[in-house]
């Protein structure tokens, strides 16, 4: 409907000056205001609430208008977490809603992973962009179960909303269908119509794998099946090859690491199993694992089941060798602070904390590891 087209290219308008440098966001907020539908009271800036002494940060753009839009997650990634919003966020917001996920407000974090922002809750998960500083600003599209376990859904929003597209389509493939039953194509816009082309998965004729792979970015579950297929037709070779990719593509990520310890396990191979999950464990966050059984697997494959977390860092540290100081050279305070952090993570997916025990001291380490932008969305995650 026409009032329907003239709400989207409002919440479009708004998004972008979101997106927009904060001068230029100035300019139109006032327009912007006055062809609101309705009188509301908007905070641009994160209410700041004092608490034992700390003022911690809260976006207050939680209005369902702007949820369902996504206004209110860029306002929050801006204000709270210091970071740009992605130009495709609206989109992401929309095409979730007609996957069947309910809007989530982005200040909603309590008990929710500290470095997690919630978009939208689906049947036993919640869809999230976990903001990293690994190598600049990054934002993930996560799936996050029981609070704190993360699979990775997309590398960036346009790679999912372009994903969304395309496995909507090829899911109408042997259906009769008419272009107003595609819901996601739909949601997605003009932002959905620059990523893809319609009826170019059918036209390329490729299985939904191979063609994401190809023609739209590298996904976990995607990968998974590439190599799956390899191994259906008894060629290990391949699937190895794929595995290697996949482990190359995530390398921070523990998934592909677990998924590569199950296929050496199914193959008979367990020393490579073990091997692989102890490298899951030592060189990638616990809670990338997927989920809190993959977990307890992974430690049990390993060989540290019955060991907590301490005791476990400690065995790794011992397995680097007595001159591993000598190599390594001295720490720097950023360096300690970050390895704590780490810790607090896992013990955090391990079950031995909680998220609101373990907040304050990661925002501390986040803090003096000079990742103020972390430590201020830590804290933003704490509630009494």
């Amino acid at each position: 409907t026409r009032s329907r087209a003239m709400s989207s290219a409002l919440a479009s308008a708004r998004l972008s000056a979101l997106a927009a440098p904060a001068s230029k966001r100035a300019l139109g907020r006032d327009a912007t205001r006055r062809v609101s539908s309705r009188s509301r009271t908007r905070v641009s800036a994160p209410a700041n609430r004092r608490r034992d002494g700390r003022f911690v940060p809260r976006a207050s753009s939680d209005d369902a208008e702007d949820l369902t839009t996504g206004l209110a997650h860029a306002e929050y990634l801006r204000s709270v977490a210091a970071v740009a919003p992605p130009a495709e966020l609206g989109a992401l917001v929309a095409v979730l809603q007609a996957q069947g996920g309910t809007p989530v407000a982005p200040s909603a974090r309590d008990g929710l992973h500290p470095l997690c922002i919630p978009l939208a809750r689906r049947e036993g998960d919640v869809v999230c962009l976990k903001v990293s500083q690994e190598d600049g600003v990054t934002l993930e599209v996560v799936a996050v179960s029981d609070n704190v376990h993360l699979s990775l859904l997309a590398r960036t929003c346009a790679e999912y909303v372009h994903k969304a597209m395309v496995v909507e389509e090829a899911g109408m493939a042997d259906s009769e269908t008419n272009a107003e039953s595609r819901a996601v194509a739909l949601a997605a816009g003009a932002v959905g119509a620059d990523l893809y082309d319609a009826g170019s998965f059918a036209t390329l004729g490729k299985e939904l794998p191979v063609y994401l792979t190809l023609r739209v970015g590298k996904f976990p579950d995607a990968m998974e099946a590439l190599a799956q297929k390899h191994l259906d037709k008894k060629d290990e070779m391949s699937a190895f090859v794929t595995c290697d990719l996949y482990k190359s593509t995530f390398g921070l990520w523990g998934r592909p690491h677990w998924y590569l310890s199950n296929v050496y396990d199914e193959l008979g191979r367990t020393e490579e199993a073990r091997d692989c999950a102890r490298f899951a464990l030592t060189d990638c966050e616990w809670c990338t694992l997927g989920n809190k059984d993959a977990l307890v697997r992974c430690l049990t494959r390993s060989g540290w089941g019955e060991k907590n977390v301490d005791e476990i860092k400690a065995i790794i540290d011992t397995r680097r060798g007595p001159n591993r100081d000598a190599f390594d050279g001295p720490k720097t305070d950023a360096q300690v602070a970050l390895e704590l952090a780490t810790c607090l993570l896992d013990k955090l997916a391990f079950g031995e904390l909680t998220v609101k025990e373990t907040i304050q001291r990661l925002a501390e380490c986040y803090s003096t590891a000079d990742k103020a932008g972390l430590a201020k969305l830590v804290m933003s995650a704490y509630s009494l």
